[in-house]
């Protein structure tokens, strides 16, 4: 856990110590600190506050894309009081693989964390919804992004959402979120059909 307040600490360690299958590795106040404990720890979930760092010019992002990119990265669990989508999207595109909102139930925190874990992410759901919706309105939503067409190459070219991850500098769960929208919004239900639908648009080259 990743925060800077001490009770945000101390309830996730006793929510932790009620589940026979959670663990409480450690907790941290700032940027610093948070990589260290992870590098430390090696947790399969950091739940890192969104705001921790602002003083000093830092952000809960941030430390989402250095944790990331780091060998053996855990799962980040973006911790927020805001509900907002454009925040929702740059943790994504932090390499988050969850987004979670401190007004979300006790109760519901540790069937969470064990998603993120199992399924690869969770992101509350009326948020992901609106930036879905968002960015199917958006002009030129039909199309690929420039990340999503490196991921469409890699998909054409075999790669696990592991190797494109390695590749791309971006973490699996992001990965695997980038595909699962292409394939709501481009209607397909397999990868393989999205290297069809972007080499019918010309997107793809012969690389």
């Amino acid at each position: 856990m990743v925060d800077d307040h001490e009770v945000v600490h101390d309830g996730l360690r006793a929510l932790a110590g009620r589940e026979p299958d959670l663990e409480f590795l450690g907790a941290a106040t700032t940027l610093g600190e948070g990589e260290g404990l992870v590098a430390r720890t090696r947790p399969d979930v950091a739940l890192v506050d969104l705001r921790i760092g602002e003083r000093g010019g830092g952000s809960g992002i941030e430390l989402c894309r250095a944790l990331t990119r780091a060998p053996d990265a855990p799962a980040v669990v973006i911790f927020s009081a805001y509900g907002n989508r454009d925040l929702l999207a740059q943790a994504i595109d932090a390499g988050a693989s969850g987004y979670m909102l401190k007004e979300t139930s006790v109760s519901r925190v540790p069937g969470i964390l064990r998603e993120v874990v199992t399924a690869g992410s969770w992101f509350e759901p009326r948020i992901a919804g609106e930036l879905l919706q968002r960015r199917r309105a958006a002009p030129g939503s039909a199309t690929f992004s420039e990340r999503e067409l490196a991921i469409v190459h890699g998909i054409g070219r075999g790669e696990s959402n592991h190797e494109i991850g390695e590749r791309l500098h971006l973490s699996s769960h992001t990965v695997k979120y980038h595909v699962a929208s292409m394939l709501r919004r481009h209607g397909c239900g397999r990868r393989a059909e999205l290297v069809r639908v972007a080499h019918d648009l010309h997107l793809l080259d012969e690389g």
